[in-house]
Parts: C-alpha cells; structure tokens; sequence
C-alpha cells in the first residue's frame, strides 16, 4: 500500500481529487439558505452542513500553518468547528480556498486529506439531497483501498471484480466504499453477499456506525 501511495503522491493523483472535491464542495454549498446550513449531516450526526465545511476550512489551514497538535483526533476537527462557529459560510469557503491553493503548492499532499475530502462531499451530497459522488471520484479510490485492506476478498462489483483473495463479497461498489469510511454499520456490512464474513472487522478505517444509514 505504502508503494501505491507514494506512486499517486509522485503522480499528484491525490491532488488532483482534493482540489477537485475543493471545487465540487464550493459549488455544493454556496448560496445555501439558512435552514440547510443548519441542516443535521445523518453520516457526521454530531455536525451540521456549516460545521462539516468549518471542519473542512479549519483542516486546511492546520495543515499549512503546522497547528497539528492531536490530529486527526475527534478533538482535533471538533476545535475546527468550534473555532469558526460565528463565520459566515461563504468566509469559510474563502478560507478553504486560500489554504487549499497553498496545500496544492505542497510537494506532496496527505493522501488521507485527500480521502477525507471525497468522504465529506458525499455525506454533505446525501443531506443536502443532491445527486450521488460521481463513480469516477471513488471508484479509483476503492479499486487502490480494497485489495489492500482485503487482502484475503475478491470483491465483486457491478463495474468487475477487485482483488483476488479466496473469500468472496458481492456488494455494491460505492457501498463498500462508504463502509471503508464507517458510513455503514456491522448489520448492513454483515447483509452483503458474503461466502465468509470474518474479513468484516478490516473494513472500516474508523469503527462502523451504530445505526444503519441508507443514501
């Protein structure tokens, strides 16, 4: 994994997806009213529209002024939000871009920044009731993450089969690719199409909801 990671990093692979979702995000949020800032996120239940961005502004401006002190810890984005509770959305989206430009300047940026990003447009996506991720942002993401964290599955997806271990999972790709991100909970991850179950507990980077949660 560390190989591919350093291949895309040489490449700007994971520039390219955060500068990207930079841009989608901006267009997604501005001139929202007022009730669909403050409008619940069901995949961040702790945070609404505004603070997902504030979090998304704050991360960006720790990474290029070194303020990484607890990262990437629960109090860490939970100072983004509350540091930049009053700011105006559109100022925070000022601020993503400035810091988002400098962070493109880097000469490598952080593939996990990159991956939260993506994470993050698709949850705000799903609350705001716009249309789904583009499968061309996440299936490159999902094609690179599950022969790696899966190493004994052969996923099989509706766009093809990935990885080749001995143990089989049919599920929708963008499905499994929320889980990864702990947008799915064990129930649901345990109803997939499975010949063994046991690969269940690598699937999520961080621990799996509690709750079910259907995009």
């Amino acid at each position: 994994m560390l190989d591919t990671v350093t291949r895309w990093e040489e490449l700007g692979v994971f520039e390219e997806i955060y500068r990207e979702a930079r841009q989608r995000v901006v267009g997604l949020t501005m001139g929202l009213t007022a009730d669909e800032l403050a409008r619940t996120v069901p995949a961040c239940p702790e945070w609404t529209v505004h603070q997902v961005i504030a979090h998304l502004s704050g991360q960006s401006s720790d990474l290029v002024t070194g303020r990484m002190e607890g990262a990437p810890s629960d109090e860490w984005t939970a100072r983004h939000v509350a540091e930049r509770a009053g700011v105006p959305v559109d100022d925070l989206l000022e601020q993503w871009n400035v810091f988002g430009d400098k962070i493109g300047e880097m000469p490598r940026i952080p593939f996990q920044l990159a991956l939260d990003a993506i994470t993050h447009e698709a949850d705000l996506r799903a609350a705001l009731g716009r249309e789904r991720l583009p499968d061309a942002v996440w299936q490159p993401t999902l094609v690179w993450i599950a022969p790696r964290r899966l190493t004994d599955v052969t996923v099989k997806t509706e766009f093809g089969d990935v990885g080749d271990g001995p143990i089989t999972l049919e599920v929708e790709g963008y499905e499994l690719w929320r889980a990864f991100f702990g947008r799915r909970s064990r129930a649901q991850m345990e109803a997939w199409n499975w010949s063994d179950r046991s690969p269940i507990e690598k699937i999520p980077f961080f621990p799996p909801r509690e709750t079910d949660l259907v995009e």
